[in-house]
């Protein structure tokens, strides 16, 4: 999608807001406070986007409280609270989110994938034994990010008063029974969270940066190398540094949280275990594979149905293209160098295949991690072997349905276009959540 360059104001325009509603905003299903569904604002699209238009140019546009889910962390920990905002409000953040951006680039973050191949450089030049990890973990980040500091930082970048205005009045808005305007936090779950958040840590991260040779962050978990001599100072001045933005790290001895720890000794960073001789897949991330695999098999067992198990398995395996974004577990942990990990997971496959009895006839049907590791590393532009759904036309739709539901292909190739999308984008936006969890939390 290009609209080419334009200015702030004109983001806000009625016909830039329909646009953007139809390609990011009309696939999804959440629905916000007022229940109103993505079909039903789809039907009154030109009138809603002219109303935002107008409330925001005479800055009278206003958030309505977010909707409340919570996600569980474990019987020891809080749960986190994920906010979900109205169809219209999604489509203003959405917006909103394309401005910072563009006007701030440094927003779009670091992909894992470069943060990790960064560190394993580090990790690889110089002295191995007089070196050591400094990792702070954040207690809460986005629940603590201080709006006071936000809209000093946001002040800093190249953001029209109303744009500013808006991202302030979002974090400032109440999820879920509370009417209470929020004095600090940043709601998680908004498409502007990881930008507003990042605005609030760029002036952070470039100080660190200047000071230290390798300084890197990945949302709240931040990682140095360090020689050993200057471990503690440097963990000292950063938690300060942390403090003075109303943050607290968490104290050294919490599991995988805040450490020191000898290079020579290797780290998990991002799902990953880096050491100096060897990239390989963390022990919790490695497990959590094997439980995705069995959740798709177990499925077989109750209902028997071939073509939605390979469709189902071969996405755990393979992972995806979908609106631009590489997803799932191989995509996320494609930087591994263990291929003994893949080679073991693909025989666990076969193996539980055998168990429940999956045809042989149809088990070649089946991909593998191995020939996905390679392909993504070394292909990924040009092989069929990954499934990008935005190359799908409507016959490749339409099997994708007959996979995923009890519809033949032959009946759903006699529907019409907009319900074979609609019905694609449903099923496939399940599909794609899960190997976001598949994921879990890389930090």
């Amino acid at each position: 999608m290009n609209f080419g360059p334009l200015s702030q104001d004109e983001y806000f325009r009625a016909a830039h807001l329909s646009e953007v509603f139809r390609t990011k905003i009309a696939k999804s299903q959440a629905t916000g406070k007022d229940g109103v569904r993505i079909d039903t604002f789809t039907e009154v699209l030109e009138a809603e986007a002219a109303l935002i238009e107008k409330k925001i140019a005479n800055s009278t546009y206003t958030f309505t409280r977010f909707k409340e889910r919570l996600i569980l962390r474990g019987h020891d920990r809080a749960p986190r609270q994920i906010s979900i905002p109205t169809v219209r409000d999604r489509l203003t953040l959405r917006t909103i989110c394309q401005v910072l951006h563009t006007f701030v680039p440094s927003t779009r973050g670091s992909a894992p994938h470069t943060l990790v191949k960064q560190v394993v450089e580090a990790v690889r030049t110089g002295d191995v034994n007089s070196r050591s990890f400094v990792r702070l973990d954040v207690r809460d980040f986005f629940p603590n990010i201080s709006h006071a500091i936000l809209k000093r930082e946001l002040s800093h970048f190249a953001l029209s008063p109303k744009v500013s205005s808006l991202c302030l009045d979002a974090v400032r808005t109440s999820t879920g029974s509370s009417i209470k305007q929020n004095g600090r936090g940043v709601p998680q779950g908004l498409s502007i969270s990881n930008a507003l958040s990042a605005i609030f840590m760029l002036r952070f991260d470039a100080i660190r940066s200047k000071k230290y040779l390798n300084y890197f962050r990945y949302v709240d978990d931040i990682f140095l190398i360090v020689d050993t001599s200057e471990a503690d100072n440097t963990l000292t001045e950063v938690s300060r540094a942390l403090s003075s933005r109303g943050l607290k790290a968490h104290k050294i001895g919490v599991a995988g949280k805040t450490e020191i720890s000898p290079v020579i000794n290797g780290i998990d960073f991002l799902g990953y275990r880096i050491s100096r001789e060897r990239v390989s897949i963390r022990d919790s991330s490695y497990k959590r594979m094997f439980k995705n695999v069995l959740k798709v098999i177990t499925d077989y067992r109750y209902r028997k149905d071939d073509d939605r198990l390979i469709f189902r398995l071969n996405l755990k395996i393979t992972g995806c293209t979908v609106d631009g974004k590489r997803r799932g577990w191989m995509m996320f942990f494609s930087y591994t160098e263990d291929l003994s990990q893949l080679s073991f997971l693909d025989k666990f496959i076969a193996d539980q295949l055998k168990r429940v009895q999956f045809p042989l006839s149809r088990a070649t049907e089946i991909k593998r991690l191995i020939k996905s590791h390679h392909e993504i590393r070394f292909n990924l532009n040009q092989t069929s072997y990954i499934p990008d759904f935005d190359k799908f036309d409507e016959k490749d739709r339409a099997g994708v349905i007959a996979a995923l539901s009890r519809h033949s292909l032959d009946e759903v190739l006699t529907w019409d276009a907009i319900r074979i999308e609609e019905e694609f984008s449903r099923l496939l936006s399940r599909e794609v959540h899960d190997l976001e969890q598949d994921v879990g939390n890389p930090s």
